[in-house]
């Protein structure tokens, strides 16, 4: 260990302490004031920190200078590496002075984020820079880089940006036709602003086009903002602000603006359309973390049903959809106390259709279910207590609803729109208990609903005009209505033990269930004159209510269910359990045979014909974990007449059959996989030599031909009749869905995605994708061979973002579809 207090003779402008060590020898030269080093050096001064297999410090000057050594293969190791602070400079040699803060730098390799930077020759200023004579720069993390751009001149400001000056793109040494004057490149960690170069391209409805460019602008450490556009030849435009922001710990979200206005044909022609559309799409999430009474979220797609049929523009999944849904929700959680409330903003829009279903407000309080009697006897109260099981729920709901198409919504309309909303106030509850009689589980209930309308319908006959007039009456209603149920449970199990040493034994579970509720006659029907003609009729008062009115019919109905389960014990295989031939025994697995079996019906003993319901029946289970199967079956006993309605009669009378089958799916389903799949299967490979010889069978390469794979595949079948008498028609959906992946030559990932409709023998929307793994590139093959949107993309990039606009994108339609798109 060598050290040197700053201010001697030799190093006057050296203010601090200097210290040298090595690790195999040292050695110091009076007369040239010099300390050499070797193995594993160090020399630490400051916040500088200085490595190298050998260093020479000139106690003198006041300068260092490290080299690498070659080992006893001839290979030069130890190169030295230059730290200060954060900064890393690696490089062949350095020669650094303490007193001018400067180096000289031969053959450097620093890294800026995703960026690297390597030259022939390169001097180190005092604020750090580094200015730099011929070189490269790259994204490549290979000591011989796939692709670079050769520099005359760069300057390397660390934290900031890279600035270099004339550059020609090479792929190894190899040039290619891509050269720039100058180049800026901002390696801030929160990013910098500047400009997003757009795709251009032709498409045959639009015209050419520039596509997603614009401007981006880092607002803080927390949020950034994107400002892009489409423009087209043709007259069509769009513009987009998208917005990221992330608090930690508390909450992160986003939220994008569009407007676009779509023109194609020619002005006064018939063809011609014009689209003007927007869209908002906001998400935002709150860290669990951030309260632990409060919650809010956010997830809002809203905007024109048109928004997303320019295919050039638009996700497959954008484009696809019909529905888009809306909840902006606030809740909160009352410490102590069982209840809670909520605030939301909902919104549903078919863009088939164009209606759209908006409630703002709803707001709800509910009460978590509370045992009155535990309260009332308090934490004194010694042994249970019957009422102790007496639970109470609560939930109080305001809505304000509105039903409204697309056209009716703008500006200029809101007061017409708001009084076409429908509100009200729900409330229900319910008090129940459990009891136990022996292996029964019995739960009575008791609950109501009350419903309270702020209008009503009043309608009234005028003999004079012989016309009915209905009248919309301002007020305060409120209905009610109860029913009292009670339901009963237990499980019967069943053990079946086998000698056989493969097969232990057989569980059988089986869970039979029984309740009924009793719902009285509560109807709010109205009857008088209201027919034509001053005719009796009812009419219900309550028909503009969100939340519905009261049951106009008395029932009591008995629901009976019966549901199996079976489960079998097996020997696994010592393969499975990885023992030795040593082991101690033999272990077991449990094996399921059958998830699930239900049957389920329904009796109303209060109606005078026709008392059964349709029986439901349904299957679930899974042939060796691999095979899913679900079945489901509907059922009547009652048979029909020859229009089709039920009578009181029974199938076995009019079809010869016990039970009518009304309906019935089969849903069948597997995922199978190699047991590579899921697993990394390209290593980082520490210099070019290993590449080679990970790739290249020549060079001592072995084949691997378990290949990652895996394929889904569900099928499904509907069937739903509708009988007359001994016969029915049948209407029937058929199909099957499939996709999978498959890695090959260990870079090479081939997927596809598609179905096949049976029934109408026709294919749904098809993706075939090739994805190469190029190391610091990537390419992307896709191509849809059916639909309105087929076409071939083909795409290769640069992985690192910060040059992600160096790539080549084109998108070549099939059949007239979609545009051409390059960069």
């Amino acid at each position: 260990m060598w050290m040197l207090a700053g201010g001697t003779a030799g190093a006057q402008g050296i203010g601090s302490k200097v210290t040298a060590s090595a690790r195999d020898s040292s050695s110091y030269d009076a007369a040239t004031q010099k300390a050499y080093l070797y193995g594993a050096a160090t020399v630490t001064y400051e916040d500088i920190v200085l490595t190298a297999e050998r260093i020479v410090y000139d106690m003198k000057n006041g300068e260092v200078q490290a080299f690498g050594a070659p080992d006893s293969t001839g290979a030069v190791v130890g190169h030295p590496e230059f730290k200060q602070g954060d900064h890393v400079v690696n490089a062949d040699s350095i020669r650094y002075n303490f007193q001018s803060t400067k180096a000289y730098i031969h053959r450097v390799r620093t890294q800026e984020g995703e960026l690297f930077a390597l030259s022939r020759m390169s001097k180190l200023q005092p604020d750090g820079e580094i200015h730099s004579k011929g070189g490269m720069l790259t994204t490549c993390d290979r000591p011989r880089p796939h692709y670079h751009f050769a520099v005359s001149r760069m300057m390397v400001v660390p934290d900031d940006k890279i600035v270099i000056g004339p550059a020609l793109m090479k792929f190894g040494k190899v040039p290619a036709p891509l050269a720039v004057p100058f180049a800026f490149y901002p390696t801030k960690e929160h990013g910098a602003a500047g400009v997003l170069i757009p795709t251009w391209g032709a498409s045959d409805d639009l015209g050419f086009f520039l596509l997603n460019g614009g401007f981006y602008l880092p607002l803080s450490d927390r949020a950034d903002l994107s400002l892009t556009g489409d423009i087209y030849s043709k007259g069509s435009w769009g513009l987009r602000a998208q917005s990221r922001y992330r608090s930690r710990y508390r909450f992160s979200g986003n939220l994008e603006l569009s407007r676009n206005t779509l023109l194609q044909g020619v002005p006064e022609t018939p063809g011609y359309s014009r689209q003007d559309n927007f869209f908002v799409r906001w998400n935002h999430t709150m860290d669990a973390r951030a309260s632990l009474t409060d919650r809010f979220s956010a997830a809002v797609n809203f905007g024109s049903s048109q928004a997303f049929t320019n295919t050039l523009n638009s996700s497959n999944l954008d484009y696809l959809s019909n529905t888009f849904q809306s909840n902006v929700q606030w809740s909160h959680l009352f410490p102590r106390s069982p209840f809670n409330m909520a605030v939301a903003m909902r919104h549903s829009q078919n863009t088939q259709t164009k209606v759209f279903e908006i409630t703002i407000p709803s707001l709800s309080l509910n009460m978590q279910r509370i045992y009155p009697g535990q309260l009332l006897r308090g934490e004194a109260a010694t042994g249970p207590h019957w009422s102790d099981q007496i639970g109470v729920s609560y939930a109080l709901n305001f809505d304000n609803r509105l039903t409204t198409t697309e056209e009716q919504i703008y500006l200029g309309n809101l007061s017409t729109l708001w009084g076409q909303m429908r509100n009200g106030v729900r409330q229900s509850g319910a008090v129940n208990t459990s009891l136990k009689a022996g292996p029964l589980s019995v739960n009575p209930e008791w609950s109501f609903t009350t419903r309270t309308y702020f209008e009503r319908l009043e309608k009234r006959y005028d003999p004079v005009a012989d016309t009915v007039i209905t009248d919309t009456v301002n007020g305060f209603y409120n209905t009610l209505d109860w029913r009292l149920g009670a339901t009963a449970t237990t499980k019967l199990y069943g053990m079946y033990q086998f000698r056989g040493a493969g097969l232990r034994a057989i569980r059988h579970v089986i869970t039979p269930s029984a309740s009924v509720v009793y719902q009285p006659d509560q109807s709010t029907l109205e009857t008088g004159p209201y027919g034509t003609g001053g005719a009796e009729a009812t009419y219900n008062p309550y028909a503009l209510g969100i939340y519905g009115s009261p049951p106009a019919n008395e029932s009591g109905i008995v629901n009976l269910g019966l549901i199996q389960s079976l489960e079998a014990k097996v020997r696994e295989g010592r393969k499975a359990r990885g023992d030795s031939l040593n082991s101690d025994g033999p272990t077991y697995k449990k094996v399921r045979l059958l998830d699930f079996v239900g049957v389920n019906a329904a009796y109303d003993w209060m109606r005078d014909s026709l008392n059964w319901s349709p029986i439901s029946s349904s299957l679930r289970t899974s042939i060796l974990d691999k095979v899913n199967i679900n079945l489901t079956g509907l059922w009547d006993t009652y048979g029909t007449n020859a229009s089709g309605q039920r009578i009181e009669a029974s199938a076995q009378s009019t079809s010869g059959r016990w039970a009518r089958l009304t309906g019935f799916n089969i849903a069948t389903g597997f995922e199978f996989r190699s047991r590579k799949y899921g697993t990394p299967v390209v290593q980082a490979a520490t210099n070019a030599q290993q590449v080679v010889e990970e790739t290249d069978p020549a060079k001592g390469a072995r084949s691997d031909f378990s290949l990652p794979w895996r394929v889904a595949v569900n099928h499904s079948f509907t069937a739903s009749r509708t009988w007359r008498g001994a016969e029915y028609d049948e209407t029937t959906q058929n199909s099957l869905l499939f996709n999978g992946d498959l890695t090959v030559f260990k870079y090479w990932r081939l997927g596809f995605n598609s179905g096949y409709d049976i029934e109408n023998g026709a294919w749904t929307p098809t993706t075939l994708n090739l994805y190469w793994d190029l190391h610091c590139w990537e390419f992307n093959a896709s191509w849809i061979p059916n639909g309105f949107r087929q076409s071939i993309s083909l795409r290769v990039n640069v992985k690192a973002s910060i040059l992600r606009d160096l790539k080549v994108d084109q998108r070549v339609p099939v059949g007239g579809a979609g545009g051409r798109v390059l960069r």
